[in-house]
């Protein structure tokens, strides 16, 4: 469920994979210990929205949507709604802030049971330490092969996304596209039929992506963390930029052609392959992560 442009819904990531992981007993547990329904409207730096509906009272089920209704599809009604900032979400999730005191500055608004709102900190805490005690996700439900497809074991949006890194929520889409949809994923080895490494320039230092767009390509190994000589692979080009330009690259604020001609955007290989990339970001974009 990794949404591009809101890091924070790597903690949603985290309460999804715990309810999806345990065994129905232990679910059952869990939610007793909660019985409550949180709903979430998290806004992102640039001012867009996304809502998330948390069953803890019912089954135990996380579901999304780029609208209130949409994420709400299925569920019961929320005992308490959030409106939170991506950023405020992160820092109360680490332990560097309290609802409470968010609340009190006008950071966080409640509406619905108050109380909820205070035991969300213990309630994350409790998630947090029950999924470092599960095995790792081989793939998060948003990343999970949809009907029709023939992949299982597609890579974990988990591997992809890294902290600090907003580009990485970009791969993780194309993960989450390309990954699941035979179809689509076709159509987009056929019209590029070329192995792009990503560099993105960030607060850690260089990270890297493998975008393997090559006919015969499975929703396994279509996007790899790592550098194409790390996972065996022969990359035609490499594309290194700030990970703030790869973002407005694939938002669509800058096209591949002026970040390359500006200098924000630097290849190793065949250039003419860069200017494929903006058709797959294209291609890769969905409802439940717009940019």
């Amino acid at each position: 469920m990794s949404i591009s442009g809101f890091t924070s819904s790597a903690i949603i990531d985290q309460l999804t994979h715990v309810l999806t992981s345990l065994s129905a007993e232990d679910r059952k547990k869990e939610v007793s210990k909660t019985k409550a329904v949180y709903a979430f409207e998290v806004i992102n730096a640039q001012g867009k929205k996304h809502y998330f509906v948390v069953d803890l009272k019912q089954v135990g089920k996380v579901t999304d949507g780029a609208t209130e209704a949409e994420a709400a599809k299925g569920q019961p009604k929320p005992d308490i709604s959030i409106t939170i900032s991506d950023e405020t979400f992160i820092k109360i999730s680490e332990g560097k802030t309290t609802a409470a005191g968010e609340f009190m500055s006008g950071k966080v608004k409640i509406k619905g049971n108050m109380m909820l709102g205070m035991k969300l900190e213990p309630l994350l805490k409790r998630f947090k330490k029950l999924a470092e005690n599960l095995p790792a996700p081989s793939a998060t439900p948003s990343s999970a092969p949809a009907a029709g497809s023939s992949e299982s074991g597609a890579a974990s949006a988990q591997d992809i996304v890294i902290k600090g890194y907003e580009g990485s929520l970009v791969i993780a889409q194309i993960l989450k596209v390309f990954g699941s949809d035979d179809a689509k994923r076709n159509a987009a080895l056929k019209s590029t039929n070329a192995i792009f490494q990503i560099d993105l320039k960030g607060p850690d230092g260089v990270k890297s992506w493998v975008l393997n767009l090559k006919p015969g390509a499975t929703g396994a190994d279509v996007v790899l963390p790592g550098t194409a000589a790390q996972n065996k692979k022969n990359a035609g080009v490499t594309l290194i930029l700030n990970d703030s330009d790869f973002v407005d690259l694939a938002s669509g604020k800058i096209t591949g052609q002026s970040a390359f001609m500006s200098g924000k955007l630097k290849s190793k290989g065949n250039v003419m392959l860069a200017l494929k990339l903006e058709s797959v970001l294209k291609a890769a974009k969905g409802p439940a992560a717009k940019l």
